[in-house]
């Protein structure tokens, strides 16, 4: 069995708790502020770390347990605010391409000309290991999107999309109608591209996986973090099909 862990991370605790609770030989290590919870999982060596909400909190707390453990490969996982109408309570989104929603040149404007977001314009963040460009987009390991599409899920459907994040909760239908019109993006959360970008950096394979707690398209789904389960059960049947074979199909 290959000794690197699985790394997965969730913002809260109730991304995280069943996940943690299915650990064997379970210990529970700190880094700063962080806890680490090291155990195997699934038959296969793992850590589970709850990285608190925010595209900061989840970037710190990838870089350092990637230099702690050395994993296999990253799961990010957790619940994400749908921006597709097509996506409902439930459903799956396999990040095939991460965004950042805060990430904008904006024109000049003159003192009391007031703001145009719908006129800023999109770009991409500096990522040290693609030094010639500033990615709008940064992906998920193909591979392990493939093996996640094998897995069977009974709560909604599964799609692979474009998930945005910023240290933003958006309600506003019209700015959700954008962004999904514009970047693409099939839902939002708020920590999958600066994990993104620091798997890159890295040289970490990952995958975002998200299920959808709410949509402000449709009044009746509201916030409901308890789908979060959901997302962690299927999680486990991923790594169940790729636990083991995944180092055979990056070597």
């Amino acid at each position: 069995m290959d000794s690197r862990p699985i790394l997965i991370i969730g913002p809260m605790d109730s991304e995280s708790e069943l996940l943690i609770s299915a650990l064997k030989d379970h210990r529970e290590e700190h880094e700063g502020a962080y806890s680490f919870h090291v155990g195997e999982l699934c038959g296969h060596p793992a850590v589970i770390c709850r990285c608190y909400i925010g595209v900061v909190n989840s970037a710190a707390a990838a870089a350092l347990a990637i230099q702690r453990y050395r994993p296999r490969y990253l799961i990010l996982q957790g619940t994400a605010g749908a921006h597709d109408p097509k996506l409902h309570q439930g459903d799956i989104v396999l990040g095939e391409r991460m965004t950042h929603l805060s990430s904008f040149f904006t024109p000049h404007r003159d003192r009391g000309e007031g703001s145009a977001p719908f006129s800023w314009q999109h770009h991409g963040s500096e990522v040290p290991s693609e030094p010639d460009r500033e990615p709008l987009y940064l992906y998920s390991d193909s591979a392990m999107l493939e093996a996640a599409q094998r897995v069977a899920y009974t709560h909604g459907k599964v799609i692979r999309g474009t998930i945005g994040a910023a240290d933003i909760w958006n309600r506003e239908l019209d700015m959700i109608a954008y962004f999904h019109e514009t970047l693409g993006t099939s839902c939002e959360e708020m920590e999958g591209y600066g994990v993104a970008q620091v798997c890159s950096m890295l040289g970490v394979p990952m995958a975002d996986i998200r299920v959808i707690s709410n949509s402000e398209w449709y009044p009746d789904e509201e916030f409901d973090e308890s789908v979060g389960v959901y997302c962690q059960e299927y999680i486990m049947d991923i790594i169940r099909e790729i636990g083991g074979q995944y180092g055979r199909i990056q070597d």
